[in-house]
């Protein structure tokens, strides 16, 4: 006897790997000779930037430096910015992971900054370093069977399948003018970077991202008395990222995400400070999805041997849409007992949300944290920092029970209104991109054997009559007998495999 079975895979993206490690960052700071005295700390960030990940020799290494600012007033009484970089590089071992697209990042959990002396600060602080190995994990589905007179029980599925995944870290790097009407750079205070997609473009093996990088500076003027300058500039982003799997007919999945910026004033012609040399790190994750279908058995039987059967649950999930939106965050903050005169500048510090999809509905929920560099109205300069809760919703087109959501948020950028005394009307823009997935859960068989040594007895009896009860199964019924579903239906001129009333039957043999 020949019997044969025919298997399918079907991958998706798993999290083969996830560790958190903690990166101690101590530095004893003496100011240079041409920085003014410490007074007062305005305050003190500590922004890890994680500029290369490795995934090698069972373990994934990052590699990067935690950017500390210092922002206080000087003796004389304007703001003065202190940035040292501090190198890092961390590892976590993955042990049987050998491939996969990984990846980092990195948060700062606490600094502190002690004032020994007006040159001198002790700083003490921690960062976080997450990180990830996503890859494809494939399951086989068994979607045939032949020989050995066995007899199946399919129902066709429609699914989406992971053809391919992958994360890089690209650099754009570009020397930007202040234009005419901005005065010279006195000290750089921050800068920030938002990487936001255009299109994807889908080719052999490769994606072509497009998209525009946006990058914006604050500084401290040239000059006495003067205010602090916005800066606001683009660069173009396009890259070609490799990817296996790639072809046109794939959903593409794709996030970018600003992981390092590194920003320096440089001198022009004339000599003044009116240049910026800015180098931007960003990672591109894209996961690629295409459709496919396939017969699966939910059941089967031989009508000549005895049958093993093995069962899997296996959960069938598709792409069924996708949101691409904007959307405006509003929330008042309590200034009680600052006494804030004038806000200066006000800076998206930390987004934590979760999201999910429910009763029809992408739904977003979390609290966006902003620091305020502000005037008092005592004519004293401080910092603080302040959260509200953030809420988004938009329907999906759903065909599913239950429904996930790989979602992707980036602030794009935030305004404030100083509203009344005390009170501060803040405002977050978001950019949110997530792909929407159905999932459908069957019991199938994984496998299925046949016994030569085990024979069945066949029946001497041509026809056997059988009375039926209304809601029986054909198929149920031509297994107890040990003949085919289709013989029942042929001798019996029905149409469904579920009966609708009381009857009966003439079970053929084989």
């Amino acid at each position: 006897m020949e019997f044969t079975t025919s298997k399918i895979a079907l991958a998706r993206r798993r999290c083969l790997f996830e560790s958190t490690l903690e990166q101690p960052v101590d530095s004893d700071v003496t100011l240079p000779e041409y920085f003014p005295d410490l007074v007062r700390v305005l305050k003190c960030t500590l922004t890890p930037r994680i500029t290369a990940v490795q995934n090698a020799a069972d373990r994934v290494l990052a590699e990067g430096s935690a950017q500390l600012c210092v922002l206080y007033l000087c003796e004389e009484g304007g703001m003065r910015c202190y940035e040292q970089s501090i190198p890092f590089s961390v590892h976590a071992d993955c042990a049987g992971v050998q491939s996969g697209c990984a990846g980092a990042k990195a948060k700062c959990e606490y600094v502190n900054c002690r004032v020994a002396s007006p040159r001198r600060m002790d700083i003490h602080g921690s960062i976080s370093i997450a990180f990830h190995v996503y890859g494809k994990q494939e399951q086989e589905i068994l979607c045939d069977c032949a020989g050995g007179g066995v007899q199946m029980r399919k129902q066709h599925v429609a699914a989406s399948t992971l053809a391919g995944c992958t994360e890089k870290i690209f650099t754009l790097g570009e020397t930007l003018e202040l234009g005419g009407a901005k005065p010279s750079i006195a000290q750089l205070v921050r800068s920030e970077a938002v990487a936001l997609l255009e299109d994807v473009k889908l080719v052999t093996g490769k994606a072509l991202i497009k998209g525009e990088l946006v990058l914006r500076t604050l500084y401290i003027p040239d000059g006495d008395g003067g205010q602090l300058q916005h800066m606001e500039h683009s660069m173009p982003i396009s890259q070609i990222v490799e990817v296996d799997g790639a072809g046109e007919g794939c959903t593409a999945d794709t996030a970018l995400t600003v992981c390092a910026v590194e920003v320096a004033a440089k001198t022009d012609a004339s000599g003044a400070l009116r240049l910026l040399d800015a180098s931007v790190s960003v990672s591109a994750q894209i996961s690629l999805y295409t459709d496919f279908e396939t017969d699966v058995l939910l059941d089967a039987y031989s009508t000549q041997y005895e049958t093993h059967l093995q069962q899997q649950q296996v959960s069938f999930q598709n792409v069924c849409d996708r949101i691409s939106d904007t959307c405006l965050c509003r929330g008042t903050l309590d200034t009680a007992g600052i006494g804030i005169g004038e806000v200066l500048d006000m800076q998206c510090k930390d987004l934590a949300y979760t999201a999910s999809v429910t009763d029809g509905e992408l739904r977003i929920t979390g609290t966006a944290t902003v620091g305020l560099l502000y005037a008092g109205r005592d004519g004293q300069w401080g910092y603080s920092e302040r959260s509200f809760a953030i809420s988004y919703q938009h329907p999906v087109a759903a065909n599913g029970s239950e429904m996930t959501c790989d979602t992707h948020i980036t602030v794009t950028g935030t305004s404030f209104i100083l509203s009344a005394e005390d009170k501060v009307d803040a405002r977050v823009e978001l950019d949110v991109t997530a792909l929407i997935f159905s999932e459908t859960s069957l019991q199938i068989l994984s496998d299925v054997t046949v016994d030569e040594e085990q024979k069945k007895r066949r029946t001497a009896a041509a026809l056997t009559i059988y009375f039926a009860q209304a809601g029986e199964s054909v198929w149920e019924i031509a297994r107890r007998y040990n003949t085919t579903a289709d013989a029942i239906l042929r001798e019996n001129d029905l149409q469904s495999d579920v009966l609708e009333a009381k009857c009966k039957l003439l079970i053929p043999s084989v």
